[in-house]
């Protein structure tokens, strides 16, 4: 099982805290609760993985919830102005 495995790699990170960086199956289960596509949840964890964790003004992200939250109040502002 993937989860199992990216847990065992990880050690006690199973999603409940903000540790940086975050399994990606974590954040496809909040999206998912959020009611948003699975792709939204990989873009926003391929953003961040490419630029390291790090803000754009490259301020180290110490709780990833914390942004995730924006992102998705983000989409869904967007959405409502369509």
């Amino acid at each position: 099982m993937e989860f199992k495995k990216s847990y065992e790699l990880q050690g006690s990170n199973l999603g409940f805290s903000h540790e940086v960086p975050p399994f990606l199956e974590h954040v496809k289960i909040i999206f998912d609760q959020q009611e948003l596509e699975e792709k939204e949840a990989f873009l926003f964890f391929t953003h961040f993985q490419k630029n390291g964790w790090q803000t754009k003004t490259g301020v180290p992200i110490k709780n990833w919830k914390h942004i995730l939250d924006q992102w998705i109040w983000d989409l869904k502002t967007v959405r409502r102005k369509k």
